[in-house]
């Protein structure tokens, strides 16, 4: 199966909340949305304090002052559109059903469906297309930019320049399927989120002057039913409740 697109989502939870609300995500949550037609699988990320202090001034509302803690990519292998409607009609079974966490202590801050547009790999790994957006990674490079006239530019001197440095295995491209002229960008890290970020930004060209940047900032893999990052981001500055 071949990927086409993801479905993606930012979003926070109350920090009283964060164990209960990714044991519910993890168990209750991703697996029968994993479950649907050309869903192939889901993964789940989070930024605490020192993934958030990577992120620059000037990011959208939705990535800014410690919001979006968490990261919520569905890998799709079917019509973005059709899956897309679908889960949001599923989100009502799961409702009726009462298998949602309660809505006031968590919340989306950006969701969207995008479309595969391209992918580009360390030439070391030797990866046929097909295989780099399931490279594995520690952490993944997230960015949110608009300006589709500069994807070619992205794509033939950007990429090539990200996974030339050490620790960044692969660049994969995605496009809105709802919000005109955006694109997210996922890079596929590993080692320290830092010291990658700073080479990552220190080894790349500077953008068109026509791309602006919403989002450039890591979040780290979650491993299933494991938050020890959970006290980090409770007792740091970012927001401890959704509202």
């Amino acid at each position: 199966m071949k990927t086409t697109g993801i479905i993606f989502a930012g979003l926070d939870c109350d920090a009283d909340a964060i164990e209960d609300w990714n044991r519910w995500y993890d168990l209750e949550h991703l697996p029968p949305n994993i479950a649907l037609t050309d869903v192939m699988h889901g993964r789940r990320y989070v930024a605490p304090p020192s993934h958030q202090g990577l992120r620059p001034d000037g990011c959208d509302e939705a990535f800014s002052d410690g919001r979006s803690a968490f990261l919520t990519i569905y890998w799709l292998c079917g019509d973005v559109d059709g899956v897309m409607a679908t889960m949001t009609d599923y989100r009502e079974v799961l409702v009726e059903a009462d298998r949602m966490f309660p809505d006031e202590k968590k919340i989306v801050r950006l969701g969207d469906a995008l479309a595969l547009d391209w992918a580009v790999a360390d030439p070391a790994l030797k990866a046929d297309p097909g295989d780099i957006p399931h490279i594995s990674h520690t952490d993944i490079h997230v960015v949110l930019r608009r300006g589709l006239g500069d994807q070619h530019w992205h794509r033939a001197i950007y990429a090539p320049a990200a996974v030339s440095v050490e620790g960044v295995h692969a660049v994969v491209s995605f496009t809105s399927r709802f919000a005109p002229d955006t694109a997210i960008d996922l890079h596929m890290i590993e080692g320290d989120p830092a010291e990658v970020v700073a080479a990552l930004r220190a080894a790349t060209p500077s953008r068109p002057a026509t791309t602006d940047v919403g989002m450039d900032g890591p979040f780290q893999l979650i491993e299933p039913l494991r938050y020890p990052w959970a006290e980090q981001i409770r007792g740091s500055w970012m927001p401890q409740t959704v509202a």
